[in-house]
């Protein structure tokens, strides 16, 4: 599938959103510096966040775990807080348009995706929390446009459920399955990186993941197993203010997890099994048969072959040459071990 100018699959190279989200505190100045972070580091994308508070959130409601350290405040104020200005994510997109980054927000409610609709997103990328919200995903749909869907939060039973509704709207090819773990940070052994070829052998879409460790190690895991897609959190500075900043690369870190990805691509290869260009450099390595002292006339048999590092251009000991050799009679004289040669017999 394609977003914007970039196809997204196996075959391609990882698509890298570099997750500002409310880092950026509603500073419109960190906002841009982000953004040139973020195009530096060679992300593909820069992906904040769209809502309107009193259509997301009851004022009564629980602060999930992760914030339980946010002293005095309720949930809901510091949402209402962090709620973005519309005016400022115009300003952000036209931003990236000038860098040549892709701009992405996840939208929390339908009057947010249809601002970023009319603003002209290249696609939507909806949280893990609306995974299981029928109504604003099928508003989505209506758009037409590449839907990034993670899936924390929820079972597989509950992402069969999304992809159904998706396909019923005739979208199924395009979607991207984001495995995700929704703890900020997650712990290592809560990542569950096994589910991304699981996700790529029950629904046949591209897969995606959205690294909320605190370092890059599960990203670079992720692209190994096939994540077509790679989103990670990152900030100017993790002593800022805010309930993600502790799960988020400073600008450094960034440019290291993309660049270890790069290298990653470049390892992973292709699954063709070949004598690569730096094998033929070194092929003296592989072993070739070789003739222990041996006088002319006499038969080959096993205790007068062995296998020796030599030539290159050497016969390679395989059972199949070993079988052709044993029995026959040798026509040279040998005082000391001696490469094969079809000639000798």
């Amino acid at each position: 599938m394609k977003v914007g100018n970039r196809e997204i699959s196996k075959n391609k190279p990882v698509f890298i959103i570099a997750e500002a989200g409310v880092n950026y505190n509603n500073n419109l100045d960190v906002a841009y510096k982000m953004i040139d972070v973020a195009y530096n580091a060679g992300a593909d994308a820069i992906k904040f966040q769209t809502w309107i508070t009193d259509k997301m959130q009851l004022k009564n409601s629980k602060k999930p775990n992760y914030q339980k350290d946010i002293k005095i405040k309720t949930y809901y104020q510091t949402i209402k807080e962090l709620e973005p200005s519309l005016i400022d994510q115009k300003k952000l997109f036209e931003r990236c348009k000038k860098r040549g980054i892709v701009f992405l927000s996840t939208p929390y409610d339908e009057k947010s995706v249809d601002f970023l609709d009319e603003l002209g997103v290249v696609g939507f990328k909806i949280s893990s929390s609306d995974l299981t919200n029928h109504l604003l995903l099928r508003h989505i749909t209506k758009k037409k446009k590449p839907i990034f869907l993670s899936t924390g939060l929820s079972t597989i039973k509950d992402v069969q459920k999304a992809v159904q509704l998706i396909k019923n709207e005739k979208m199924l090819k395009n979607i991207i399955l984001i495995q995700t773990t929704s703890n900020y940070p997650t712990p290592h052994n809560d990542v569950n990186l096994d589910v991304i070829p699981r996700f790529n052998e029950i629904f046949q879409v591209p897969v995606g993941f959205s690294d909320h460790t605190v370092d890059h190690i599960a990203s670079l895991g992720a692209v190994a197993l096939g994540a077509c897609v790679l989103e990670k959190h990152f900030t100017l500075n993790k002593k800022f203010k805010g309930p993600d900043q502790k799960a988020s690369l400073e600008p450094r870190e960034l440019q290291d997890c993309i660049k270890h990805v790069r290298i990653m691509e470049e390892c992973i290869g292709n699954s063709s099994k070949s004598i690569t260009n730096s094998d033929k450099k070194n092929l003296s390595m592989r072993k070739i048969l070789v003739i222990k002292p041996i006088s002319k006339g006499s038969r080959i048999d096993k205790n007068t072959l062995t296998a020796m590092r030599g030539n290159i251009n050497g016969i390679l000991p395989l059972e199949e040459n070993i079988r052709k050799i044993i029995g026959k009679k040798i026509k040279v004289n040998l005082k000391k071990p001696t490469q094969f040669s079809w000639k000798m017999i």
